[in-house]
């Protein structure tokens, strides 16, 4: 393990057992040994991880008995999410029941046939200890191996049926049977009806606890909110409980992974570059859609901690910060009433405990608090008469000294790992919040990520590789590391209209396109063919964020008038493939019935042409840039980067009107008249969709 890249991985380099990493060497030693291999998978921010390696991987019994009687391969679950996702689907069919550290038992043909998740060292609890459970499998597979071989052969089967995309149903148009029959529309309406049933009305969210953010959900809600205004609220009360909650960091920013109750108020206090960088994007469209001042400096707090805390200085962030710190998990995060009195006084002590629920009941962790909102500035400011402006003048200045002072304690450690999938995510945190907010430094930071993702995260055959840690990985790129870095440089495209990262996007989608599409399945698969795997799995449901499928499917959607695979005609196979997984489990489909919103829509094309005389008019720019366009992309049609390439056809037949910058909107084979006046343009991008019947329409040239 000492030579592994994985910060996880080589935490593991001092256990006395014996472990190998997941390759084709180890898989040949336990077919010649004929040994069952003991599969341990976790990642460096799982409390329960660490407390399974400190019990059992560390103890010397135990560990003799794992080398004594199996191959033990220990993998870091984001290096490779091919193999946690196989092995999470076999413990959940033997168990009922997923999670972190994963604990599989599995054949020298890596079939699995017993799984768990955390085990105790000893029997405790009414649970068998792992030692007597690492001594009944040893005595198994000596004595009755046909039967533990056949209960493999069953599980992969079952494995097999869930994760391999069978033959899809005959193929039918989605525009001529979805759309002109409204079967989209009507899918569209039960997903939502389907997923309000389990909206928490008086917290926020969805489901009971654990609760997750589930921005996917909130995603699909906000896109759909213009046509039910209910779901935007949705939306803004999940956003309101949640930035009020123990989940968000009330002092140093950023959203811990989930809340161990239903109200936000204690999380599981790990912290994911995924989870951040998605929850940006949702809080900056909601702030678009309601110019609310609250999400946009939740937005701006998130991207501070993440460039302040999480930021590699070469360019590129790091992928997650541990839940535990000296041994204790929140310890950080931490805080008694006696600390907060000693450090701000009694006076500016007191309101900040009332303000942040210092020393309540229902806040406390090991008899310390999570900081939490349980009451607004306006009704503090009434208990104690003062002034809305006095007391947010002193939780300013408290909450400036309370950082400050948690700055000296011991940190918990972060996993120093480059993800590319989630760095990819983070280029459309940062272009997104960059463009919307105006704020041209988060541009800045977007390009740098992209720019060190299109030459640092690339092996030398020009693919994208998986993580880079020092240097790249030897892990070839998942489909969501293609997807969700074209996705970010779609959208620092739109956030800076430079064809460059287009173009970029453009060829990264063109490979993996031919890497992972499979036409006879008629969607994608998650790895690249030809690895050592059970099998090669598609898993289009979305789990802690929207799925790669998905994301790739809504590049398709951006992209299909320039990528030269048939974009639309696959949008449409992969679309009509999953219709029976939306409807029936809008819960793990929230990320394909997305675009199957932006689908129905059509997608708009914004062509800026720009005056001989001189530049865009940056009225037009701004208002293009800022307005919330989910099915829409702009292109300065006429501009100098745009005439050469692929992209010097965008402008043809479109000419500035009377000497002034013009837009024109296009959809499908029609484009509407051109517009010139800003206030104009305004009125027509706050319509949701263009109505062709009232408007006379250009043919596109």
């Amino acid at each position: 393990m000492s030579s592994e890249t994985s910060p996880y991985l080589r935490q593991h380099a001092a256990d006395p057992v014996d472990w190998q990493p997941w390759n084709d060497e180890t898989l040949k030693l336990a077919r010649e040994m004929q040994r069952p291999i003991l599969l341990s998978i976790g990642y460096s921010a799982c409390h329960w991880c660490h407390v399974m390696q400190r019990e059992s991987f560390q103890n010397q019994e135990i560990a003799e008995l794992m080398n004594k009687h199996f191959i033990p391969i220990k993998v870091d679950r984001e290096e490779r999410p091919d193999l946690d996702h196989i092995y999470q689907r076999a413990s959940v069919l033997l168990t009922g029941h997923g999670g972190w550290p994963l604990t599989v038992f599995i054949t020298p043909e890596a079939k699995p046939f017993f799984a768990g998740t955390y085990f105790p060292p000893q029997d405790r609890f009414g649970r068998t200890g792992f030692a007597a459970i690492l001594q009944q499998i040893a005595r198994l597979w000596e004595k009755e191996r046909d039967a533990v071989e056949k209960a493999a052969d069953e599980v992969t089967a079952a494995m097999a049926e869930e994760l391999m995309p069978a033959g899809a149903q005959e193929f039918v148009p989605l525009r001529d049977e979805l759309i002109s029959q409204d079967w989209a529309a009507r899918l569209l309406e039960d997903a939502e009806n389907y997923l309000l049933e389990f909206y928490d009305e008086r917290n926020g969210g969805f489901g009971t606890a654990p609760k997750f953010p589930s921005t996917g959900i909130l995603k699909f809600f906000l896109q759909r909110s213009r046509q039910a205004p209910i779901l935007l609220e949705v939306v803004i009360n999940t956003l309101n409980h949640m930035a009020g909650g123990g989940i968000y960091d009330q002092l140093g920013g950023g959203f811990h992974r989930y809340s161990t109750d239903d109200r936000w108020l204690i999380p599981h206090f790990e912290k994911m570059l995924y989870d951040n960088a998605m929850l940006v994007q949702v809080y900056v469209t909601a702030y678009q859609l309601t110019g609310d001042l609250r999400y946009r400096q939740i937005a701006e707090e998130t991207l501070d901690y993440l460039l302040r805390d999480m930021w590699y200085p070469c360019g590129a962030f790091f992928g997650t910060e541990d839940a535990d710190s000296e041994g204790e998990e929140g310890k950080f995060y931490l805080w008694t009433r006696q600390e907060v009195i000693e450090l701000l006084g009694e006076e500016m002590g007191d309101v900040v405990c009332a303000y942040y629920g210092i020393g309540r009941a229902d806040s406390l962790v090991d008899g310390a608090s999570v900081l939490h909102r349980v009451v607004s500035l306006d009704a503090l400011a009434e208990q104690l008469d003062m002034s809305i402006h006095e007391v947010d003048s002193i939780l300013q200045s408290a909450r400036l000294s309370l950082y400050q002072r948690r700055e000296q304690r011991v940190r918990p450690a972060r996993d120093e790992k480059i993800i590319t999938a989630w760095n990819g995510m983070a280029v459309s945190a940062l272009a997104k919040a960059g463009s919307v907010l105006q704020v041209p430094m988060y541009v800045e930071k977007a390009r740098a990520v992209a720019s060190f993702g299109l030459t640092r995260l690339r092996r030398p055959d020009g693919r994208l590789c998986r993580s880079f840690k020092g240097v790249p990985s030897s892990i070839p790129g998942f489909l969501e590391d293609y997807g969700y870095f074209v996705a970010g440089l779609v959208d620092l495209f739109k956030a800076t209209l430079e064809p460059f990262w287009l173009d970029a996007g453009l060829n990264l989608m063109e490979l993996a396109v031919q890497l992972f599409w499979s036409d006879s399945s008629r969607t994608f698969y998650d790895t690249e063919p030809g690895d050592n795997l059970l099998f090669r799995p598609s898993i289009p449901e979305d789990e802690s964020y929207p799925s790669a499928v998905s994301i790739m499917a809504q590049n398709l959607f951006y992209l299909q008038n320039l990528l030269s695979c048939r974009a639309e005609e696959k949008l449409e196979l992969l679309l009509n493939r999953h219709v029976e997984d939306m409807r029936r489990n809008p819960w793990g489909f929230a990320g394909l019935l997305t675009v199957l919103d932006l689908a129905q829509r059509g997608l708009r094309e914004f062509f800026v042409i720009e005056p001989a005389q001189g530049g865009a008019e940056p009225e037009i720019l701004n208002l293009l840039q800022t307005a919330y366009l989910p099915e829409g992309i702009i292109y300065r049609g006429n501009a100098a980067p745009y005439q050469q390439g692929r992209f010097h056809e965008l402008g043809m037949g479109k000419t500035a009107v009377e000497g002034k910058t013009t837009v024109y909107i296009c959809e499908g084979q029609t484009c509407y008249p051109p517009i010139t006046d800003p206030a104009a343009l305004r009125a027509r991008i706050q319509n949701s969709s263009l109505d062709a019947k009232k408007d006379p329409v250009l043919p596109v040239l």
